[in-house]
């Protein structure tokens, strides 16, 4: 879906907003970690009580919300891991109005789309799920798919099986667009696995030329969303 590529891009957004942040990457392969830094050693593992009552390891996502409470965080997450998130949230009663008003928490979802039908199902579960007590921002990643007036206007099947517009209307979530980027400049990021402020130096002129717009249509799309200010004192959560 993206997710790393975005997440890289939020993490430019926060650096040249100068937005002090947190990065906990809990892919299995943390490659965003890798180039900014970020903390490597907290995954999801817990999906059901057992796991969680017994296991040695799964109370190590609690310091999510440790580190949560000090300064804004952004957690990556891996794919397919919406049972274990829900288990950790509801388990908790992270979303109660008293426990963020005792820890200060609170927490945004970021969801890369492609516009599939398998990725509109999962939006629609996880709005399901949260019922708007967990703001969801949809990403449309528009460079897996450049044309959204089909799903917009409900005539592709996914938009019709998942009533988009009715999602929209009953949990009243927020959309970005996420543009595209030429293949070969994202694999020539990749292999320099540096943050964005150093490797424009390394590439090419039509390719930085390329890069320069894509993160300027970026960071203008994220800074719509009116979560990130240049003094935010919320904490916040990023599923990708």
């Amino acid at each position: 879906m993206g997710k790393s590529l975005f997440c890289r891009c939020l993490l430019h957004f926060l650096e040249q907003k100068k937005i002090t942040y947190k990065l906990v990457d809990t892919d299995p392969k943390p490659d965003v970690a890798q180039i900014y830094q970020g903390i490597k050693d907290i995954q999801f593992t817990a999906s059901d009580e057992a796991t969680m009552m017994y296991s040695q390891t799964a109370g190590d996502v609690d310091k999510l919300i440790e580190l949560a409470m000090k300064e804004d965080i952004i957690v990556n997450l891996p794919a397919k891991v919406h049972q274990q998130v829900k288990f950790w949230i509801e388990g908790n009663d992270l979303l109660s109005e008293s426990f963020a008003q005792e820890s200060g928490v609170s927490f945004c979802k970021f969801f890369l789309s492609n516009g599939s039908d398998i990725s509109l199902e999962l939006l629609k579960d996880s709005l399901q799920t949260y019922q708007g007590k967990l703001p969801h921002i949809l990403v449309r990643n528009k460079g897996l798919r450049l044309d959204w007036s089909e799903i917009d206007s409900g005539d592709c099947e996914a938009s019709r099986r998942h009533r988009l517009s009715g999602l929209k209307s009953k949990h009243q979530f927020q959309e970005i667009n996420f543009p595209g980027l030429r293949r070969t400049d994202i694999e020539f990021i990749d292999r320099q696995k540096q943050p964005f402020s150093q490797v424009m130096a390394e590439l090419p002129l039509l390719s930085r030329q390329r890069v320069k717009t894509f993160l300027s249509e970026t960071m203008a799309a994220i800074e719509s969303t009116g979560k990130f200010g240049t003094s935010s004192t919320e904490a916040t959560a990023n599923k990708k």
